[in-house]
């Protein structure tokens, strides 16, 4: 995409490749995902595309927005609309049946297009969906393929030129990856980003100049990576310490253009508590200590707390409450660690 942002692949970070390593720019089809077409190459009949619209432009494009992708799960393929009109697609990949629950993320890209990763529980057969409106513009039917499975606790988020990025926590190799696609649908590589000890949950954010902020969460701690949009790590090899100890997903949001908030779930004595942390784009702790949320949820299972930017420097949270009292605990915190209940 003419004058958006763009990795040097062939010139920074090496691929991810299965057993061993190359170049992005000389990725093999498996690398790629074999569903995927080679570069400069007509697409294969497995991955749907269609041209850009006529009349559109490459060099006035809405960016991507920032932050995660939303997760929900759906019960039934065609009780969705944008999924119901993809229908034909989703049936063949899923075997025809159209039941859930399925988990589905969606991320809006550069340009107003939409992308959805939809898989069964436990990332089971993922595919990837590019959608105009409801458009099918192009698919990866396995958008893993080729890296050592399994690969667990994957992650959608966008790239600057209106492609498709896929995290993933690689546990054969102890090793947090990410593939990508162009907006064309052309692979663009495999990325190592960084070795964490564990990874019970993942999670990844994406800012414009910024680039991609990833989490994982474990039992030992959270760790994280920053992948700046040309691909190359900004932290160590091992990432660096952010949130807390949890088996549960920590939660990004970026509330300024260059800080962000992780806001992560902790046992304590007496149920579990929200806590809110504070980084700037150098992973350096802008509050003295984690901010108390004052709610005691416990989640189900790996349950994700929602959480928004209302305006700059301002995060709405909200948790599940199970059991007495319906409806999700919410407050608002500020750029000064200040907790407030949230406004309707």
């Amino acid at each position: 995409m003419v004058g958006a942002r763009t990795c040097l692949a062939a010139a920074t970070s090496a691929a991810l490749v299965l057993p061993s390593c190359s170049r992005p720019g000389t990725a093999s089809a498996p690398e790629a995902g074999v569903d995927a077409p080679p570069p400069f190459a007509a697409p294969s009949p497995e991955t749907p595309t269609a041209p850009l619209p006529t009349g559109s432009s490459h060099d006035l494009v809405t960016p991507a927005p920032a932050g995660e992708a939303r997760r929900s799960t759906v019960a039934r393929l065609d009780g969705d609309a944008l999924l119901r009109a993809q229908l034909g697609i989703l049936r063949d990949h899923f075997g025809g049946d159209t039941k859930g629950p399925f988990e589905q993320q969606r991320v809006g890209l550069a340009g107003g297009r939409t992308a959805i990763l939809l898989s069964r529980a436990e990332d089971r057969d993922p595919i990837v969906l590019v959608v105009d409106r409801d458009q099918l513009l192009w698919s990866k039917v396995r958008p893993v393929a080729g890296i050592l499975p399994p690969v667990r606790h994957l992650a959608l988020a966008p790239h600057p030129d209106g492609g498709v990025v896929v995290f993933g926590w690689v546990g054969g190799l102890h090793t947090v990856a990410a593939r990508m696609w162009a907006d064309d649908s052309n692979p663009f590589g495999d990325f190592e980003l960084f070795e964490p000890d564990g990874c019970d949950a993942l999670s990844a954010a994406y800012a414009a100049g910024l680039g991609w902020f990833v989490a994982c969460a474990s039992r030992t701690g959270t760790r994280a990576q920053r992948m700046k949009e040309d691909c190359t790590p900004a932290w160590g090899h091992n990432g660096v310490p952010v949130g807390t100890a949890s088996v549960g997903p920590a939660t990004l949001v970026f509330d300024t253009s260059s800080t962000l908030v992780l806001v992560q779930r902790a046992a304590a004595a007496g149920g579990d508590r929200l806590l809110a942390f504070r980084y700037d784009a150098s992973a350096h702790d802008l509050w003295d200590a984690p901010v108390d949320l004052r709610t005691a949820a416990r989640a189900a299972g790996g349950e994700r707390v929602e959480a928004s930017r209302v305006r700059d420097g301002v995060v709405r949270v909200e948790s599940p409450r199970h059991g007495p009292g319906a409806g999700p605990l919410a407050v608002e915190v500020d750029s000064s660690g200040q907790v407030r209940p949230a406004s309707p």
